[in-house]
């Protein structure tokens, strides 16, 4: 509660400060705006050049904070080298000790003027403050020990690192999920799907394949079934393929791909056509462009809106998905 407190009361009087253009604001040799939040009755030395500074920071342009190592792993930044400043946040760590904390301002119009352009972030204008806030938690003398500490830092963040990386996965996949019912369904009012049905349909029987339909209308046509383990939906599968074009018969790739079946990794046509194998099994996916790119390809894209497919795979193995297991 002690840190969260510090932290709100230090953002407030970075913005306060700042508005009134409080003179208690310093300049460092580049220009930088610092506030400085002395630790009390700290005997340490200021930080020197080739020290490597465990910190907490806040990063925010204007009033919005970009972001933030609060219950996250502490950042580490070894000084460099004695030199020309560069206009940075950065170059505040040599006025600071161990426990101090800082306000530090930089504004876009000095950073392009200075020529620090490529520490912009994307969208940002002239005029537009940036706040950091810096708060030391430890330096380090060596490199050495501040890898067995960064080492630590990162097992303890571990948890939370591949909770919010679980989390990040199953929102793409909830969006690309609910993109492609949507266009499913606006091929379907459209009439686009029956279309495609039957066209591939009649492709089948005017060459004699023997496929049966399956998901939503993959046509698979089954050479060997396999003996191993069942293509199922979040099992890790790795497929060796070759993609064709339905309409020239003409190769476009071929490679091996491994990915989790029915995660939205792949074409919706191989997570629903290669249910129907075991480890082992080889065939032949004939795939309605609906369950291939669809109407909406990439700029560029080899492939017209709405290209059937051909797919000849192999399942060259099947696993549990342990990723999952440990979440």
């Amino acid at each position: 509660m002690k840190k969260t407190h510090l932290l709100l009361l230090l953002a407030v009087a970075a913005s306060t400060v700042i508005s009134c253009n409080d003179l208690d604001f310093k300049r460092t040799d580049s220009g930088v705006l610092y506030k400085l939040y002395p630790a009390k009755d700290s005997k340490d030395s200021l930080i020197r050049h080739g020290q490597i500074v465990k910190f907490n920071v806040i990063n925010k342009l204007n009033d919005s904070v970009l972001f933030t190592s609060y219950g996250k792993m502490p950042e580490f930044f070894k000084v460099p080298p004695a030199g020309k400043a560069r206009y940075s946040p950065v170059d505040i760590f040599t006025y600071l000790r161990k426990g101090d904390s800082v306000v530090v301002v930089t504004m876009a119009d000095s950073m392009l003027n200075k020529g620090a352009a490529g520490q912009l972030p994307p969208g940002t204008k002239m005029g537009d403050r940036f706040t950091t806030i810096f708060k030391v938690l430890e330096v380090f003398n060596n490199d050495s020990l501040a890898r067995t500490d960064y080492d630590a830092e990162s097992k303890r963040d571990e948890p939370r690192r591949l909770r919010e990386q679980a989390e990040e996965k199953a929102k793409v996949e909830k969006q690309l999920r609910e993109k492609f019912q949507q266009e499913l369904e606006d091929a379907r009012q459209s009439g686009e799907v029956d279309k495609e049905l039957k066209s591939m349909e009649e492709y089948l029987a005017a060459r004699k394949i023997n496929a049966q339909k399956t998901g939503m209308g993959v046509f698979v046509e089954i050479q060997k079934q396999g003996d191993g383990p069942v293509v199922d939906s979040g099992k890790v599968v790795t497929v060796k393929y070759t993609g064709r074009k339905l309409e020239t018969d003409s190769v476009f790739e071929s490679n091996s791909y491994t990915f989790v079946l029915g995660q939205m990794q792949v074409i919706p046509g191989w997570d629903q056509g290669l249910k129907v194998f075991k480890k082992g099994g080889k065939g032949v996916l004939f795939i309605p462009g609906f369950l291939a790119y669809g109407k909406k390809v990439q700029p560029g894209s080899i492939f017209k809106p709405n290209e059937p497919l051909i797919f000849d795979v192999e399942i060259m193995d099947v696993k549990d998905n342990t990723e999952s297991a440990a979440n």
